[in-house]
């Protein structure tokens, strides 16, 4: 069973996403903050991310930057309602596809499962 840590500061968005991936066969987490992400995948063992790109305190971007300096293996998914120009000039956009909010739960989960059987990008 995949392991997926979703990540977002919105609760309704959390919930809706862990009930999708939870019917779609996934072991599911979820965090409220980038750094509550960084405790899970200190101690727990991830397949993917998914996580918003605007949060407090540290954002999506600086959280795939540290996944993937510490946890290679985890692949990443960012989200968000905002322009995706920062994540289009990310060095690892070829890492990281980016899901646009709003979205069906369908095409997260779509998404998340298409890249975890592409074979891991490298930069």
């Amino acid at each position: 069973m995949p392991r997926i840590l979703v990540v977002d500061d919105e609760t309704a968005i959390r919930s809706l996403l862990a009930m999708a991936f939870a019917r779609a066969g996934y072991e599911v987490r979820t965090a409220g903050r980038a750094r509550e992400a960084l405790a899970l995948c200190a101690v727990e063992a991830f397949d993917a991310l998914l996580s918003d790109v605007l949060m407090p305190e540290m954002n999506g971007h600086e959280l795939v930057h540290w996944v993937m300096a510490y946890h290679p293996a985890i692949r990443c998914v960012l989200m968000s309602a905002y322009d995706d120009t920062e994540c289009r000039d990310c060095p690892l956009v070829s890492r990281c596809p980016f899901l646009p909010k709003p979205f069906n739960p369908k095409d997260a989960v779509s998404l998340v499962e298409r890249v975890l059987r592409e074979p891991p990008a490298t930069n």
